[in-house]
């Protein structure tokens, strides 16, 4: 469910990844029966939503894997999202509202023009987020894309990767992103260290050095509070940023991400249950 397959659902509720993770379990368990998982596994927000798994149900699963994201979406990152944000809602002459606002909620349906406007502006914010600094000075947006040059990429990849969304998706999924904690939840109620703590599952931490969005300080300090035993951290050697996790443009990049999936799995074998 999304504010574009629900249209009369409006204003659209802000969601949580506690939402969708309980909702997810509920698929697995009420609907596919399953009791019981071997591995989470997720990608940016994936990885969020990885970490919500874990701590909201630490006794589900055996292993996780949580690559390119984070357990909270540190400061830094929130004012990232409040850039984007406020540049999609300019398009409507409507503020950005602050951290977890999605805007003004009643700002009406979209018009064309409104959806071209803003969906550009919004994925020109994300051009200078989504690579590494070291990815736009060695060009690779010229010799691995094949664009002529910047403003072409900045066009053809990000503009065009904006306007293939829908203006309410992108306003939800940043509401739930500006607000992520997985420590927001009972029993930990804050406590970002005891949520850490309580995770089970042997979790296997990639960041990636140059992402913009989740730097690896902030995956050290998450599998430093983790019990011991429990944490693994390795990072990226990568200069695609966010993208190294991502979808699979640099074929070096999933070659790693395969190898430490498989020496994970090979450490930690699924015990029959």
């Amino acid at each position: 469910m999304s504010p574009s397959n629900t249209p009369d659902l409006h204003p659209f509720p802000k969601i949580s990844f506690h939402d969708n993770v309980r909702a997810q379990h509920r698929l697995v368990t009420e609907h596919f029966k399953i009791k019981h998982l071997y591995c989470v596994i997720g990608w940016s927000m994936g990885a969020g939503q990885t970490y919500q798994w874990i701590t909201q149900y630490p006794d589900f699963m055996d292993v996780a894997v949580p690559f390119c994201g984070s357990a909270r979406t540190s400061l830094h990152n929130q004012v990232f999202l409040e850039g984007t944000k406020s540049a999609l809602l300019a398009a409507k002459g409507v503020e950005g509202g602050g951290v977890a606002s999605k805007g003004e909620d009643q700002r009406g349906f979209w018009t064309e023009k409104e959806r071209k406007v803003g969906l550009k502006a919004f994925g020109r914010v994300y051009a200078g987020w989504g690579f590494s600094q070291t990815f736009y000075r060695e060009k690779l947006h010229e010799t691995h894309f094949e664009f002529k040059d910047l403003e072409s990429f900045i066009v053809g990849f990000w503009e065009g990767w904006a306007c293939s969304k829908d203006p309410e998706n992108l306003l939800v999924m940043l509401q739930t992103w500006q607000t992520a904690d997985c420590s927001q939840q009972e029993p930990y109620n804050g406590d970002f260290e005891a949520a850490m703590r309580a995770i089970k599952a042997k979790t296997l931490t990639l960041p990636c050095k140059t992402d913009l969005y989740f730097p690896p300080e902030d995956s050290e300090y998450e599998v430093a509070n983790m019990s011991s035993g429990v944490g693994e951290l390795a990072v990226f050697p990568s200069i695609w940023g966010h993208w190294a996790g991502g979808p699979g443009d640099s074929k070096e990049d999933v070659k790693w991400l395969d190898e430490k999936l498989k020496g994970h799995f090979a450490a930690n074998k699924a015990v029959g249950r």
